[in-house]
């Protein structure tokens, strides 16, 4: 016969079994739910710009006119009035504000200027739009209305500044009764990086905005912004002009 205490021994190890199955299945769940929270968690801060600013219901800034007199008038290669499109840059300057880089512009037209000045809470035109500017070297100049980014230092600013820049964008196309197309991919269009026009015209070598979204998006929400969003931005605040 089984004695009594071999029979406990052998309950004891059931149990004991049973016991770590059960720590092991609670482990497993526990592990599961908190990885499941880092997903989530992941996620959501890795949502695209153009959501957050939905999200969070950004409007643009006010268009601020400054003219400044001092700017050349030279006509676009199909006459004043008549851009074909519009060119986003960014300063390259982590240092400056929108102010710091108009001064400084004034000073110095003879070697380049822009059109325009955006940052989170401004869009500063400074130059007449009717006639063109020397921003991307030739043959861009002679086309397209040029407009500069502030470097910004926070999610939020961020966004605001994407939001106010693909407004303008929209604005201008708008104005001169210009149709939204994308030229990043195939260089035909209105919209334009600095970048697009450096690699299918030629007149400079930069690339931005590109290396700036990339880097602010990854900073402030984990994932690369790209020109792509943004024009699908452009593309939001264009028909909401409409």
């Amino acid at each position: 016969m089984i004695s009594i205490e071999f029979e406990y021994k052998i309950v004891s190890k059931v149990a004991t079994l049973v016991v770590k199955k059960q720590i092991n299945s609670l482990f497993l769940t526990v592990l599961t739910v908190l990885i499941m929270l880092i997903i989530v968690n992941v996620t959501a801060n890795a949502a695209s710009v153009n959501h957050y600013i939905s999200a969070h219901h950004y409007s643009p800034s006010t268009i601020t006119k400054q003219i400044w007199k001092g700017f050349p008038h030279y006509k676009y290669r199909h006459g004043k009035g008549k851009p074909e499109g519009v060119v986003i840059h960014e300063t390259g300057n982590p240092n400056s504000t929108i102010f710091d880089e108009i001064a400084y512009m004034k000073k110095n037209y003879r070697n380049a200027f822009v059109h325009s000045f955006v940052d989170d809470d401004h869009i500063i035109n400074i130059a007449n739009t009717d006639y063109l500017c020397w921003g991307v070297g030739y043959p861009g100049n002679a086309r397209f209305i040029q407009f500069e980014q502030i470097e910004m230092h926070s999610k939020k600013s961020f966004a605001h500044e994407v939001e106010n820049a693909a407004y303008y964008t929209a604005y201008l196309l708008d104005e001169y009764n210009l149709k939204p197309n994308d030229a990043v991919y195939d260089g035909k269009g209105t919209v334009w990086s600095h970048g697009s026009v450096a690699k299918y015209m030629g007149g400079s070598d930069h690339t931005d905005p590109v290396g700036y979204y990339k880097k602010a998006g990854k900073k402030y929400f984990h994932k690369a912004y790209t020109m792509s969003q943004f024009y699908q931005l452009v593309l939001t605040n264009y028909k909401n002009i409409e």
